[in-house]
């Protein structure tokens, strides 16, 4: 073969751009998706329960009339959103591509595609945020009839705006009703401060407060800062004697850990739909790559190996993608300079390494065999076509070295080319000139060739009577 021109091409800086940004529009067009998928499932059905809740409260208290139709509206207003949202992700779903093309048109497009992914998961989240609102309204009004019915249970002169209303039923009768009122709602919600019944007592309204500070401490995602002003809330109950500290500690210091529980919460929640966003990511390079990706529950570790697996993921898809590219150019190029593609191989060496072989024609009994490696390297050397494993004539490798030197002018042609297509030489491996010492046999049998009765053999004295034949035609000319 000729010497030796090993090479690690890479693309140019915008051209390795396209490529990144492209895998960047996909993840995220990916993470919108699934987002908008949850809401869907979430919101499924939703306003459906709502009515009945409310419906519920009319039966009871003959109340909410107005919220019902309210909600009703709400409802078909939803699902009609809910439909759009469901059509217009049916009719162009996200995807992986199995490769880019490194065009600015091509990233255009890509990043259209983001951009429509964006807009429907806004108008799902805009949806969400309308029914979260319908929803907690839904909840105070709940929460306001059971405030009222606890108070009249609890108060016997609060009780007797209902009892005018009820004159043929008794006492007994209005709280068995009211009773039966509350087990409904309490059915609906669970509201644990508001549905107990008020203790008159003190010892009692303490040990209320320390069930509430015992429960807000059961809570496994608040953090420790917060866990320990608990503990200091709960011995400081201990030490209060008297009911009016006692409604200054509740009001001001346990409804204040509640408060700061609340805000703990939701910046958890935030966590965790942040670190769902990065593990969709993260599914969606492990298909491009072609692995398996590892489920991790959230913490803190599982977030940072994430996160590090994603960088790594990213550099080595877009690596693929270049030298998928890279490899695209190489046939163009070869096909425009017109060394048509006649044969290939996959090797797999003993110590594991693979590569892919190309051979093109060059002149008669001659091609370029092209080597791609795993590590990038790109090697291109010229032999002779053989039927067999053999050395070279010595007419034989006369005439290789003629064409090595041939090569090597096309050579610096090939490379200007591939320039025009946005890669470069990163690194250059060996660059030998034309040699004897490099003149080789390739045997065609080890590859795989589709037209083999098309494939021209070398055969050195033919080739050499030949040019001696049109040498002597020169000369006549003349």
């Amino acid at each position: 073969m000729s010497g030796p021109k090993i090479s690690v091409y890479s693309l140019t800086g915008r051209a390795r751009e396209i490529v990144f940004g492209q895998m960047r529009c996909e993840q995220q067009s990916l993470v919108c998706a699934a987002r908008i998928q949850e809401i869907i499932r979430s919101y499924s059905g939703i306003s459906e329960r709502m009515i009945r809740n409310i419906q519920l409260l009319m039966k009871r208290t003959s109340k909410g009339s107005g919220q019902v139709e309210k909600l009703k509206q709400l409802q078909t207003e939803a699902e009609a959103e809910l439909a759009i949202i469901r059509r217009e992700l049916q009719a162009r779903p996200a995807r992986l591509s199995p490769k880019y093309w490194i065009t600015e048109e091509a990233y255009r497009e890509k990043q259209e595609e983001l951009k429509h992914f964006q807009a429907l998961r806004q108008r799902a989240e805009t949806l969400k945020a309308k029914l979260d609102a319908a929803f907690e309204q839904d909840r105070m009004n709940i929460a306001g009839i059971q405030a009222s019915i606890l108070r009249e249970l609890s108060d016997p002169d609060a009780g007797k705006a209902e009892e005018g209303r009820w004159q043929n039923k008794n006492a007994d009768d209005i709280r068995k009703r009211q009773a039966a009122i509350l087990e409904d709602l309490n059915g609906v919600y669970s509201f644990e401060l508001e549905s107990k019944r008020p203790d008159t007592g003190f010892q009692e309204k303490k040990e209320a407060v320390q069930k509430e500070l015992a429960q807000l401490q059961k809570d496994d995602s608040l953090p420790e800062s917060l866990n320990r002003e608990i503990r200091q809330a709960k011995e400081a109950l201990q030490k209060i004697e008297s009911m009016p500290y006692l409604r200054t500690f509740h009001s001001i210091t346990v409804k204040g850990l509640f408060r700061k529980a609340e805000v703990c919460r939701e910046a958890e929640e935030q966590k965790r739909r942040g670190y769902a966003e990065l593990v969709a990511r993260y599914e969606a390079l492990c298909t491009m790559a072609g692995e398996t990706a590892r489920p991790l529950p959230y913490s803190e570790t599982a977030e940072k190996t994430i996160r590090e697996e994603t960088e790594r993921l990213e550099s080595q898809i877009v690596r693929q993608q270049e030298q998928e590219y890279i490899s695209d150019c190489i046939d163009e190029v070869m096909s425009e300079m017109g060394y048509d593609l006649i044969g290939a191989r996959e090797v797999c060496k003993k110590s594991g390494k693979r590569f892919r072989n190309e051979l093109y024609t060059f002149n008669e009994g001659t091609a370029v065999n092209v080597t791609f490696s795993q590590d990038g390297q790109i090697a291109m050397e010229l032999g002779g076509l053989a039927r067999e494993d053999r050395t070279p004539t010595s007419e034989e490798t006369e005439q290789l070295t003629r064409d090595m030197e041939q090569f090597c002018g096309a050579f610096e042609e090939f490379e200007r080319r591939m320039r025009s297509r946005g890669i470069t030489v990163g690194d250059r491996i060996a660059l030998s000139p034309p040699d004897p010492q490099f003149a080789s046999i390739i045997n065609v049998n080890d590859y795989d060739i589709e037209k083999a009765d098309r494939v021209s053999v070398m055969h050195g004295e033919k080739r050499r009577k030949q040019a001696a034949k049109q040498a002597l035609s020169r000369s006549d000319s003349v």
